[in-house]
C-alpha cells in the first residue's frame, strides 16, 4: 500500500481518493517546483515531497470562507484548447475537428487578419470583430484587408462567418474529454479522477460548521459537474427546476440538510455539498427570450439544456477584446457580483487553479480584494508562469536559496501577472509553481483528512457489483481481493 502524502517516498505519491485506493497507479514521483509566500522561497521542491505546501493548504482549508477559481489549465491533461498557443493552421484544424469545413477563403482571410501567426486566439478573433463591426458600421458589405497594393475585400457575412466556425470549434473542443485526445495514464482510462481527488479531499478536510466551499470557474467544459456526480456529492449551481432549469441566482441562498422521513425534521447539515458559478457560462447553457404569460414583458431567460449539439444561442463569453463588456451583460454581471461579494468576506481564502490571471475583470476583484480586505489569503498554483525551466532547475538546486526572496537568486522572473505576484512582499500571497503547480499534480497534494470509512469510487462499486452478479449466475468468480458473501 502507498504510504500517506507525508510519509511517500520519490516515486511514490499517494492515490487514495473518498477512503479507497486508485488502481490506475499513482502520479509518477521526482517532481521539481518552487514554493513562495510572500515573495520568499518557502519550499525547494525536487521530490514529490512538499510538506510545507501541504500543510500551507491544509491550514487555508480550514478558513471561514473557502473560494476556489478554476481556470482552463484545471482541464490542460483532458485536452482543453489553449488560446494562446493556436496557430492559423491549428485553427483550421479546430474548425475541421468540430465538424466543420473551412475554405480556402477562410485560410486565406486567417493568413491575412494574423500574418505573424502568433499563436493568440484572442486576437485572431478580435481581428475579426472588429473587420465585421467596421464593416457594418460604415454600411459596407465587405470590409478591405491588408496593406497597399496587397489589400483585398472580403464580404461581411464570410468574415462574420469565420468568426462564428472558430467560436463553435472552440465550443466543441471544450467538450471533454475529446474521443479524438491521447490522454496520458490514468485519465485515459478515468478521466475525472484528479478533479474528484481535488473535490473530494476539498471537501473532506474542511470542518463540518465551516460554511459551504464556492466554486468559480471561467471554464466552458462540464468536467465539474460530472466530477461532483461520480463523487455524488450534492452541488447548487444557481439553476431551478428538474426538466425546465433555468437560471435563478435566488437558489445561491440555499443549502442541504438531512431531515427525518416522517416528521422533516432537520437531522444535519448534509455532507459534501458545495457551490458552482460558472462566471463565462457553460456548454448546457442556452439563451431564450420569453414573454410572461400575465404581463407581456419579454425578458431573457438562461436554460440549461443537454450539451448535445453547438449552436448560435450558447451562453459564452468567447476570449476577445470585448469579453470585460460582455461580462457586465446578464448572467455574467451578477455572477461576478457574487465573486466579489466572496472574496471581500471575513477569514477568506481564494485557491486559484489553472488561472493566468487574463481577464482584467476578474483580476479587478481580486486586486482590489487583496487591497481592501486584510483578511484574505491567496493561493495560486500555475507550473510555468513564474520561471522558466532552466531558472526553476537554478533556484531549486541550490539549497541556499531557501528563504531567500525569489528577486535575491539570481534569476529573472518572468513578465506574468503571476510571477508579480509571486514577488509580491506580501505574506497573504502563496505561489506554487514547477511541476506541482499542475491541476493534475496538486490535487495529489491536497492534504487527505479522511483515510478510513469512505466510499468506493463510483468505478469501484461497478466492478462489485458486476463481480457479484456473475458469481450469482456462475459465469465468473469474484474479483480478486473481494471476500465472496
Amino acid at each position: 500500500m502507498p504510504g500517506s502524502p507525508e510519509t511517500a517516498g520519490p516515486a511514490q505519491v499517494e492515490t487514495e481518493e473518498h477512503g479507497a485506493q486508485e488502481d490506475q497507479g499513482s502520479v509518477v514521483g521526482y517532481l521539481r517546483g518552487l514554493f513562495l509566500v510572500g515573495g520568499v522561497v518557502k519550499q525547494l521542491i525536487t521530490t514529490s515531497d512538499a510538506h510545507v505546501a501541504r500543510d500551507h493548504l491544509s491550514s487555508l482549508l480550514q478558513v471561514k470562507n473557502l473560494v476556489v477559481l478554476l481556470g482552463s489549465g484545471a482541464s490542460f491533461h483532458l485536452g482543453s484548447p489553449q488560446t494562446r498557443n493556436l496557430t492559423n493552421q491549428a485553427v483550421l484544424e479546430l474548425i475541421t475537428t468540430s465538424g466543420g469545413e473551412p475554405s480556402d477563403v477562410d485560410s486565406e482571410l486567417l493568413s491575412v487578419i494574423n500574418p505573424t501567426d502568433n499563436g493568440d486566439l484572442e486576437q485572431l478573433l478580435n481581428g475579426l470583430q472588429l473587420a465585421g463591426s467596421l464593416a457594418k458600421q460604415a454600411g459596407q458589405a465587405s470590409v478591405s484587408i491588408g496593406a497597399g497594393q496587397a489589400a483585398k475585400a472580403y464580404p461581411k457575412e464570410h468574415v462574420e462567418s469565420l468568426r462564428r466556425s472558430i467560436n463553435r470549434a472552440l465550443a466543441e473542443a471544450c467538450r471533454l474529454p475529446s474521443d479524438k485526445a491521447v490522454l496520458e495514464p490514468p485519465f485515459d482510462v478515468d478521466p475525472f479522477r484528479a478533479h474528484r481527488i481535488f473535490l473530494s479531499r476539498m471537501v473532506r478536510s474542511r470542518r463540518s460548521n465551516l460554511p459551504r466551499p464556492s466554486i468559480f470557474t471561467t471554464n466552458y467544459d462540464l468536467v465539474i459537474e460530472r466530477a461532483l456526480d461520480e463523487l455524488g456529492y450534492p452541488y447548487i449551481d444557481g439553476f431551478s427546476g428538474t426538466v425546465d432549469r433555468r437560471l435563478n441566482l435566488a437558489y445561491y441562498g440555499l443549502d442541504f440538510h438531512r431531515v427525518e422521513t416522517t416528521t422533516q425534521a432537520v437531522v444535519a447539515r448534509a455532507e459534501g455539498a458545495l457551490y458552482l458559478h460558472k462566471v463565462h457560462g457553460s456548454l448546457n447553457w442556452r439563451a431564450s427570450v420569453e414573454r410572461d404569460p400575465l404581463t407581456g414583458i419579454e425578458s431573457l431567460e438562461v436554460k440549461q439544456s443537454a450539451a448535445g449539439n453547438a449552436s448560435d444561442d450558447l451562453v459564452l463569453i468567447y476570449p476577445t477584446a470585448a469579453k470585460e463588456a460582455d461580462s457586465l451583460a446578464y448572467p455574467y454581471s451578477d455572477l461576478l457580483r457574487l465573486l466579489g461579494d466572496a472574496v471581500q468576506q471575513n477569514d477568506t481564502a481564494v485557491l486559484a487553479v489553472g488561472y493566468g490571471f487574463a481577464d482584467p475583470h476578474i483580476n479587478r476583484l481580486l486586486l482590489r480584494s487583496l487591497a481592501s480586505n486584510p483578511a484574505l489569503n491567496v493561493f495560486v498554483a500555475d507550473p510555468k508562469a513564474v520561471l522558466s525551466d532552466e531558472d526553476l532547475v537554478a533556484v531549486t538546486d541550490n539549497s541556499d536559496n531557501l528563504g531567500r526572496a525569489l528577486t535575491e537568486t539570481g534569476v529573472n522572473p518572468k513578465s506574468t501577472a503571476i510571477a508579480a505576484l509571486a514577488t509580491a512582499a506580501d505574506s497573504r500571497i502563496a505561489v506554487l509553481t514547477g511541476d506541482l503547480g499542475k491541476f493534475s499534480e496538486l490535487a495529489e497534494l491536497m492534504p487527505n483528512m479522511s483515510t478510513h470509512g469512505g466510499v468506493s469510487p463510483p468505478a469501484a462499486i461497478t466492478s462489485l457489483i458486476e463481480a457479484l452478479e456473475r458469481s450469482a449466475d456462475g459465469a465468473a468468480p469474484p474479483l480478486p481481493g473481494v471476500d465472496p458473501l
